[in-house]
């Protein structure tokens, strides 16, 4: 499977990334390795978790309260989204549009 980021998924995972570490030293680093693993997960095994929306899927981080959103097409894995489990729950949705 091929991992293709959305621009602005990819984006959030830097904002993200960045924000943890200027809280606390190597933070950053932890988080972004939480988001790759589950980007390995998924790639693992990427109908594994079921649709919540449309043909999107979720895995949860481990230990960051974030959610990696994606979709599959053919032998593609979108990533649509790295989002915080507080933002509004139907923000990334535009971007089913633009792929």
């Amino acid at each position: 499977m091929i991992l293709d980021w959305h621009r602005e998924a990819l984006a959030e995972f830097g904002e993200a990334a960045h924000y943890y570490d200027e809280q606390v030293d190597d933070l950053g680093d932890r988080f972004a390795g939480q988001i790759e693993a589950s980007a390995a997960r998924i790639r693992i095994n990427p109908l594994m978790p079921r649709c919540f929306y449309r043909e999107c899927r979720k895995v949860k981080a481990d230990k960051f309260p974030y959610l990696v959103i994606y979709r599959v097409k053919n032998d593609v894995v979108q990533i649509l989204a790295v989002m915080h489990t507080s933002r509004h729950p139907d923000y990334w949705k535009s971007r089913l549009k633009n792929g």
